[in-house]
């Protein structure tokens, strides 16, 4: 039976955003270590692979989303928001094959309420993190003046990422990619030898004050000429390295610092790595590095509270202990959950760790055992610092302990603070602690008065207080 034909105009609208969905997206590559670790059938992926269709309360109602079937309301009316993501618009059983999409809508909305900045990834620990979307980070394409300088910046490229491929994928990419291309990568030598010959005539042209001689084309590099460069080539480990990489437009791999020295071993030609790309360690992201889950170039704003003005720090947002720490087990670090991801604590010495002392404040006591007379466990809160999304797309936060006065305040606009407790006091105690704190000296020779033979100011921590400003209370 012939199909019925349409006008280009109907054609267009049909294959347009507005009549129709786009096809799913490559689901997140597989873990090849889950054969020895336990994984859940159930457990949402690191990023949704269709697209989240919604319809208003009173459509849902009458089982209308905007397919050409009604949708039954057993299913589509149990949840909470109306939300799906359709798998089949039209299965062999002539049914739409849909289920529920709010695990990942839902996380999307979580998240922006955080109003956390996404960053590219760290290459040292006490990196400033720098948004994904700065002009030297949200990088595609190179013109020649940027080649040299934003290299390896880049988070995009038609090459895989060495580091992460299995000895079978790697076999596979050298048949299929590699192999059939050597007439083209000897035409690419020639290219950068003609190039490297036109820079040194150049040089020695204005050493010695002559004009500048013609360039050097690759039509003019003989085999046995280009025989020779490949000689030397096969020594200078890293020229070759960094060559092969820019042919194949090749993923940057980190290397250690003993692989550098490989460069290094003829006399007068040492080379080494054009390395120090944020993406060397873990590979590469496999969409745009902000995942398109925030758009916010940084965090440096404040949030005005009706009462108390302009806060310092951002409120800090309740997260649950999903695991304690245990010294038993060796377990230093706590487990802890929010806005549906698994957070990253410091490394340094914060109370999430064990370097404090243990249990020392009521912060503590959460992380260090369950509570079971909390329905869901300990809950806690804590100021998320910074996110960054891996190459396997999964969105990794970072959190720190919050400050006190961010902490009660937010306490009392939830309504959570003991009976009898406010703000004010809580500041006013904090406050008094800190000062008591502060005049303990730091040297045991000096006294009280933290005054030494070196005079005042040596072994005590001098603070400004509020009584030297005039007033009663310092807040904020």
């Amino acid at each position: 039976m012939a199909t019925k034909s349409v006008s280009p105009g109907a054609a267009l609208l049909r294959s347009s955003r507005m009549f129709s969905m786009p096809p799913p997206i490559p689901p997140p590559p597989g873990d090849y270590s889950a054969a020895t670790k336990h994984y859940s059938p159930t457990a949402t992926i690191n990023f949704p692979t269709h697209l989240t269709v919604t319809t208003t309360s009173s459509s849902r109602l009458t089982g209308d989303w905007g397919f050409k079937r009604p949708f039954p309301l057993k299913t589509t009316t149990s949840t909470t928001f109306p939300l799906v993501r359709i798998k089949k618009v039209d299965s062999t059983e002539q049914v739409t094959d849909f289920e529920s999409a709010s695990d990942h809508a839902i996380t999307l909305r979580k998240f922006q309420e955080m109003a956390l900045p996404v960053s590219i990834p760290a290459v040292h620990t006490h990196r400033y993190m720098k948004s994904v979307f700065e002009e030297d980070s949200d990088v595609t394409a190179l013109d020649d003046a940027k080649k040299k300088k934003l290299v390896n910046k880049r988070w995009k490229f038609t090459g895989p990422w060495l580091a992460g491929m299995t000895d079978g994928d790697f076999s596979r990419f050298l048949e299929k990619s590699v192999r059939g291309r050597r007439i083209e990568f000897r035409a690419f030598l020639k290219e950068n030898l003609a190039a490297e010959m036109t820079a040194d005539r150049a040089r020695a042209a204005a050493k010695a004050e002559e004009p500048e001689p013609p360039k050097v084309t690759a039509d003019e590099i003989t085999e046995e000429r280009l025989n020779g460069y490949l000689r030397v080539l096969r020594t200078e480990r890293m020229t070759l390295y960094n060559l092969v990489s820019q042919f194949l437009d090749l993923a940057p791999v980190d290397v250690n610092v003993y692989l550098r020295l490989l460069g290094k071993f003829m006399p007068g030609t040492a080379k080494e790595f054009e390395n120090g790309s944020p993406y060397g360690v873990s590979g590469p992201p496999i969409t745009h590095p902000s995942a398109g889950i925030s758009y916010l170039r940084t965090r440096n704003f404040l949030e005005n509270h009706a009462l108390y003005g302009p806060q310092k720090h951002h409120a800090p947002i309740k997260a649950r202990v999903l695991k304690p720490t245990n010294l038993n087990t060796q377990n230093y670090k706590p487990i802890i959950g929010i806005g549906g991801f698994v957070a990253n604590t410091s490394n340094s010495d914060t109370s999430f760790n064990a370097v404090k002392a243990r249990a020392a404040t009521r912060f503590q006591r959460a992380l260090y055992g369950f509570d079971f007379e909390k329905r869901g466990g300990a809950k806690l809160y804590v100021e998320p610092s910074s996110a960054t999304v891996d190459s396997s797309g999964k969105i990794i936060i970072n959190i720190d302990e919050p400050a006190s006065e961010a902490e009660v305040v937010q306490k009392e606009l939830a309504g959570e603070l003991a009976e009898g407790e406010s703000v004010l006091q809580h500041l006013v105690n904090a406050r008094e602690r800190a000062q008591q704190r502060s005049q303990i000296p730091l040297n045991p020779r000096f006294g009280s008065s933290g005054f030494g033979s070196h005079g005042p100011g040596i072994g005590r921590r001098v603070q400004s207080s509020a009584s030297n400003y005039g007033l009663k209370y310092n807040l904020f």
